[in-house]
């Protein structure tokens, strides 16, 4: 078992191509952009990421992280 996904309180990063756990705003790691996933969708790649510079475009270092509302 993931540890990240074991605890909450803790974030959990998801990479391109992954299935989203639960419907949510997430957060691109590399650049910030925010999107929001339904479950069982594919995280893809970043759109914003991928329109930037190429030479400092890194496949696999795209992660997806969730937003969770601060109660």
């Amino acid at each position: 078992m993931d540890i990240l996904r074991e605890n909450k309180t803790q974030n959990a990063v998801y990479k391109v191509g992954g299935t989203v756990p639960e419907d949510g705003l997430y957060i691109c790691v590399p650049c910030g952009n925010k999107k929001y996933l339904t479950a069982g969708a594919r995280f893809d790649s970043c759109l914003k990421c991928l329109g930037k510079d190429w030479r400092l475009f890194r496949r696999g270092l795209e992660l997806w992280e969730k937003i969770y509302e601060k109660k």
